[in-house]
């Protein structure tokens, strides 16, 4: 199929369905029960939430740490989650991140030791953090892993979410499992499982009126975000959007709506398949652009195997990726710039510096599409564009700048 407006690569799918639909509905009505397709997830405890972030929130109260306590986590990553921190009652310590692999540094946490209480290692994009180095360095103190990018991804053959203390999912649109809303926390620790548990029943419940609300914009979304529609409609309206937080994840104190849970545990039963796809497709545009200089490619750490929530990929500077991102719309493939002002947000929380390697990722990273709904012929027109993209950019940036200049834009 060509690619025009009418038919574009979206930057994710959003692969919610009609059935998944009718399940919400239903479930209005029913119960929020943990099924047994959730067993993938580990055996241990779980809980419903009402969002990745609350579970966060929720875990670190029910640590019972002390007031203003330090929490690691890496500046790069979703603001959010410092939001839930300081909602706990916390500080957040920033730490950097490793330069290949873009997830929290063992080296950086072992500079702000003494400063930190517990850790939040996130496995960005779905690759998986240094869990071994970070629990040496962590030393007994409590880690969460923030698994929403990594369901399924493995690290020496252990599953993300099973190192730490608990982990947490999330089922909002863009996430891997995109049931419209709706968090799950994972819970290894006996004692933090008792405490979470006396948490959960205290959360109110949505109404019948927001939760129907919730679910035909649920619907709506998936329809004009979905590929006949999105050049149109779902690309014009992301700004605005994103702007008046519709169907955002929430970080109060309220329970899950029914229906997330519902179509969570539709999903579940065809998740494991999906990751296979979506890795697949992955592995198939890390080949055809092997080979692009001046890039950092998505690869797996040794010894792991990387879900591909997303296909990051680190340019040279911000001009090139700004650039880059306008002449692949112009072919009709759309990417994003995910957390890129993180930096400027998280000194709202008290970040003074101290990590250029997240400051210069948040800067210069792209994500280009990758999803599990993509054909093999589609995988290698999105590789296609971003190469010709990329290369026309640099051409022009050569025959512009002054050898000095074209220096400075290069950057680190």
């Amino acid at each position: 199929m060509k690619l025009s407006r009418w038919s574009p690569i979206p930057r994710f799918a959003l692969p919610y369905t009609l059935i998944d639909w009718a399940a919400g509905l239903a479930a209005i009505s029913g119960e929020t029960r943990m099924p047994k397709a959730f067993d993938l997830l580990c055996c241990s405890p779980k809980f419903w939430t009402r969002s990745g972030r609350q579970s966060l929130r929720l875990l670190l109260t029910a640590l019972n740490l002390k007031p203003g306590s330090g929490v690691a986590i890496p500046l790069f990553t979703d603001p959010s989650l410092v939001s839930a921190i300081v909602a706990a009652g916390h500080r957040p310590i920033f730490i950097d991140v490793e330069p290949e692999f873009m997830t929290i540094d063992p080296d950086s946490l072992e500079h702000a030791r003494g400063r930190f209480s517990a850790v939040v290692a996130v496995h960005l994009f779905g690759q998986m953090a240094d869990m071994p180095n970070l629990m040496a360095v962590a030393s007994g103190l409590p880690i969460i892993e923030d698994t929403a990018h990594a369901p399924l991804s493995y690290l020496n053959e252990r599953m993300a979410g099973s190192f730490g203390s608990a982990c947490f999912y999330s089922f909002a649109s863009t996430k891997y499992w995109p049931a419209g809303g709706g968090g799950l926390a994972v819970v290894h620790d006996p004692a933090l499982a008792k405490r979470i548990a006396k948490l959960i029943p205290a959360l109110s419940a949505p109404s019948t009126f927001e939760e129907l609300t919730n679910l035909m914009l649920q619907g709506a979304k998936a329809a004009v975000f979905g590929r006949r529609l999105y050049g149109f409609l779902g690309k014009p309206m992301r700004r605005w959007a994103e702007k008046l937080a519709i169907l955002e994840p929430s970080l109060d104190l309220r329970a899950i709506p029914r229906s997330y849970a519902a179509v969570a545990c539709r999903q579940a039963k065809r998740f494991p398949e999906r990751v296979g796809m979506q890795r697949a497709n992955s592995l198939h545009l890390l080949e055809r652009l092997i080979g692009t200089e001046d890039v950092v490619l998505p690869r797996e750490r040794p010894s792991a195997r990387y879900n591909y929530h997303l296909f990051p990929i680190l340019l040279r500077s911000a001009a090139e990726r700004e650039a880059v991102m306008t002449a692949m719309w112009k072919q009709f493939v759309d990417t994003s710039k995910i957390y890129s002002e993180v930096v400027a947000q998280c000194r709202n929380f008290g970040y003074r510096g101290g990590c250029p390697v997240a400051e210069g990722v948040a800067q210069r990273l792209i994500t280009i599409p990758n999803h599990a709904s993509l054909t093999r012929r589609d995988i290698e027109v999105v590789a296609d564009a971003f190469v010709s993209s990329l290369r026309a950019c640099r051409g022009l940036q050569s025959t512009q700048a002054e050898p000095r200049e074209l220096l400075d834009l290069i950057g680190t």
